[in-house]
């Protein structure tokens, strides 16, 4: 039924109650609107997160906990105007002012009034990477290392923004009624790819950069341009390390946390006076966290979701015969689950074996009555069983 893969865009993880219990939200009036806070209170210098477009700070909350307990530092993550719990200026009618100059205005306001407008080190995703390289530019004595998560660099310069922005017309009306952050950041990408051409992270802040190692593009011209611009932004400055996150695509943290938490976990200790202490806890956190993901994947492997995972890849590959095998064996193997008579449904369906599929949905609905997606598609097929779904 289900495949098990990450939805990129759906970070539901939460830092746990012990953690929860050090943070403090709060809501920072910054002028004509507020901007909302995540703060785990810490010792030292602050880690500042930046998210990606159209995401609010909770995409972070996976990492929070494990990096709280390895840096013991201030972790500050945010909404930007529009997003998450933050509100926007709505008297402000000139799009402009939304822009990523607003932006930055708008957290360097938060910090201050927060008390973390000194020292600090930056971590951001995407398009959050501007947020990184427009305040290391403006704060070049304060920034102290920066994380880049697969951000944008220079990819949307040379046209590619106006080819994008072109096919975005229908989305609009429906952002500026119901999402204006969104809509606002749609609004002014002209302007702040034009403004950040034009702005460089300084070469004396050191920065790791990361990038992808399963394309979240498509086509392939616009994967080799990612991968060109990230290589070029590691070739240009000599304080720049890149690191392909193998294995990963947009949201390398989420598909690698201990790779992520471990980059930030020794940038961090490099500017700390416990750099020992806060490098012994990382090595602690990465022995053990490679412990437990070999336990998870012998766990895995050949498991009943191992089998409709590897079933559903070849569906994606259109080899539907070779899906139907695997999933009828992943029946054998697990006569009592509802889901592989539900998978296997799927795939017969795909081969034109609609009787056979109707059966497959019946006993699986059979041990699970509440199979929203079964009884779906049995009022389908059944209208006409005739006729393959496809």
């Amino acid at each position: 039924m289900t495949k098990h893969l990450i939805n990129l865009f759906f970070f539901c993880s939460f830092i746990t109650a012990t953690s929860q219990s050090k943070s403090i939200d709060t809501l920072v009036d910054i002028g004509n609107h507020k901007l909302h806070f995540k703060i785990v209170k810490g010792n030292g210098t602050p880690i500042l997160f930046d998210s990606g477009g159209g995401n609010d700070g909770s995409v972070w909350n996976s990492i929070l906990e494990k990096l709280s307990t390895i840096t013991n530092a201030p972790l500050i993550t945010y909404d930007r105007a529009g997003f998450g719990k933050s509100t926007i200026d709505t008297l402000q009618t000139d799009e402009s002012k939304h822009g990523i100059i607003s932006s930055i205005e708008d957290l360097e306001k938060g910090l201050k009034k927060l008390g973390y407008d000194k020292e600090i080190l930056l971590v951001s995703h995407s398009y959050g990477g501007y947020l990184s390289a427009l305040y290391a530019a403006r704060h070049p004595k304060l920034v102290k290392g920066i994380v880049l998560i697969d951000v944008n660099h220079n990819y949307y310069e040379d046209g590619v923004i106006e080819k994008i922005v072109a096919t975005q017309d229908k989305l609009i009306p429906e952002w500026k009624k119901n999402n204006k952050g969104t809509y606002y950041m749609s609004a002014t990408i002209l302007e702040t790819v034009k403004i950040m051409s034009k702005i460089s992270i300084p070469k004396s802040i050191p920065v790791v950069d990361f990038v992808n190692g399963i394309p979240f593009l498509k086509v392939t011209e616009e994967i080799e341009r990612w991968k060109e611009c990230h290589k070029n932004f590691v070739a240009n400055n000599p304080n720049v390390t890149g690191i392909v996150a193998n294995d990963c695509s947009h949201g390398i943290w989420v598909g690698n946390p201990p790779l992520i938490i471990t980059t930030i976990a020794k940038m961090y200790a490099s500017t700390s006076k416990q750099k020992s202490e806060i490098q012994e806890r990382a090595l602690q956190y990465a022995i053990t966290a490679n412990n437990e993901e070999k336990a998870e994947d012998v766990a895995f492997y050949h498991s009943e979701d191992d089998l409709n995972t590897w079933g559903y890849k070849l569906l994606g590959k259109n080899e539907n015969q070779k899906a139907a095998e695997i999933f009828k064996l992943n029946i054998l193997l697990n006569p009592a689950s509802a889901n592989v008579y539900d998978s296997y449904g799927e795939a017969l369906l795909k081969t034109d074996q609609n009787e056979a599929a109707i059966k497959m949905y019946k006993k699986s609905l059979e041990l699970n009555p509440e199979n929203k997606n079964a009884k779906e598609v049995l009022e389908r097929v059944t209208k006409d069983n005739s006729k393959p779904l496809n």
